[in-house]
């Protein structure tokens, strides 16, 4: 075994095994780095959360719906004492939930960032503004009371809602072809009286006075509002009419389109515009239900995201998988130089040489957090170019030499950037060069026998 690392420096068949194994150890630190990366992710996340928390998280908007109570009449049969048959008449109240006929959302999402030490979170502010139209249709009550119609509300339900700034308005008028007016009959409210409904249990609500009798039918008036609220990462809509449209624009130009995608979109540099159309017939709740029904109303929802495309630690985490091709490239790139240049690098050269690459992706994760990706790359890609390329001068007492190495070098880490910014091609890249290198290496070890010496 020692012979065999002693022979490995100036036999190529020896030399070639070893540093076959010390590119696969590499995998030990860049392992290491890799874990680091994973852990100032966690941590950015962790910071990024907590922003939202304190800025606004994300918003989920619905309604506005209509609540009337309303009370009915149980009767049960029983046996007394005697073993006469008695009826017993109880009463109940319960609400009903009344989701408007057609409902028009605009949302213009104005993006800004949230700092905090060295990170930094993605934020938003947007007024949502619309007009719900409600057509009150056929009420069918088992042993219906009363509708107590004075006191019903208007919902409006929202996700994060400590991070509403203002309710600029929220009008009720009433159709011109309704037989009374509707009443506001108190200011708006936080909550909605709705805990057991999913998209409605949290948000406000306007006490109304429907000022009608027991007589519902096709009562029609409308609710206009406008709300400025904060939010971050996402925004989405819930389609509670039955007709639904909404529109969401921004001055941000990477949207992430989830849940239905929307029926029309624009994306430029400068921000994105999408539009629903969405039908009722998408979701499987009713426009009418009582308040005891357990319904999951964000079952179906348009929703917008914000997208960074890839975040510094991503673009690192992707450098760190590319690391064993970098080294083992590295090496290559060494021994075709060796071979073509008649010049000979110990063991302990590859070594330290392959440690310099190493702490590349060290340095890269250390600037990215300070600077721009590209500048980081530049600068911690340029410390093993200035490191290795006098150390194999110096090793060869050859400044041309040296020259070479460090021309070598910067064309490789110039190509591997390309592969990093190439996502969709960056296999096919990778894979190329590295066929491109064992190519060269195959033409210059053409000559060469199982036991030559370098």
């Amino acid at each position: 075994m020692l012979n065999f690392f002693t022979t490995a420096t100036t036999n190529l068949t020896h030399k070639i095994i070893v540093l076959v194994g010390m590119s696969l150890l590499s995998s030990i630190p860049l392992g290491l780095v890799m874990n680091m990366t994973s852990d100032r992710e966690y941590l950015y996340h962790d910071v990024v959360n907590e922003i939202g928390r304190s800025w606004g998280e994300q918003q989920r908007i619905a309604g506005p719906a209509l609540v009337l109570p309303y009370s009915y009449e149980v009767v049960q049969e029983k046996i007394d004492d005697e073993g006469y048959t008695v009826k017993i008449k109880s009463s109940f109240q319960d609400e009903l939930v009344i989701l408007p006929k057609v409902l028009d959302l605009d949302m213009d999402l104005a993006h800004d960032f949230r700092s905090r030490g060295i990170y930094q979170s993605l934020v938003y502010s947007t007024t949502v503004s619309g007009r719900a139209k409600f057509v009150i249709p056929e009420i069918k009550i088992p042993n219906l009371i009363s509708l107590e119609a004075e006191s019903a509300r208007l919902v409006f339900g929202i996700s994060a809602n400590q991070a509403i700034e203002k309710i600029e308005s929220f009008e009720v008028t009433s159709s011109k072809t309704a037989s009374s007016n509707i009443n506001t009959v108190g200011d708006i409210m936080p909550g909605t009286g709705l805990p057991q409904q999913p998209g409605l249990e949290r948000g406000f609500h306007l006490p109304i006075d429907l000022g009608l009798d027991l007589n519902l039918n096709q009562t029609q008036f409308n609710v206009d509002f406008a709300i400025q609220l904060r939010g971050s990462q996402a925004i989405s809509a819930l389609p509670l009419g039955e007709q639904t449209n909404i529109s969401i624009s921004s001055d941000w130009p990477h949207p992430s389109f989830n849940g239905l995608l929307p029926t029309s979109r624009e994306i430029t540099d400068t921000g994105f515009k999408a539009s629903w159309q969405i039908s009722h017939l998408t979701r499987n709740y009713p426009q009418v239900f009582t308040k005891q029904l357990e319904i999951n109303l964000t079952e179906v929802e348009a929703s917008t995201a914000l997208f960074e495309p890839v975040t510094h630690y991503g673009k690192v985490e992707r450098s760190v998988k590319y690391g064993m091709l970098f080294i083992a490239l590295t090496f290559i790139v060494l021994l075709i130089f060796e071979l073509s240049q008649q010049s000979s690098l110990s063991l302990v050269q590859y070594l330290l040489v392959g440690c310099a690459v190493t702490l590349f992706y060290l340095l890269l994760l250390s600037l990215s957090e300070h600077l721009a990706f590209a500048q980081a790359y530049m600068i911690a890609a340029s410390i093993p170019v200035l490191s290795i390329s006098p150390y194999v001068a110096s090793a060869t007492a050859s400044m041309r030499k040296g020259g070479i190495i460090a021309a070598m070098l910067v064309c490789l880490y110039a190509v591997l950037y390309s592969i990093l910014r190439l996502e969709d091609f960056a296999l096919l890249m990778g894979t190329g060069l590295l066929l491109i290198a064992l190519l060269v290496l195959m033409f210059i070890t053409r000559h060469k026998s199982l036991h030559c010496e370098i």
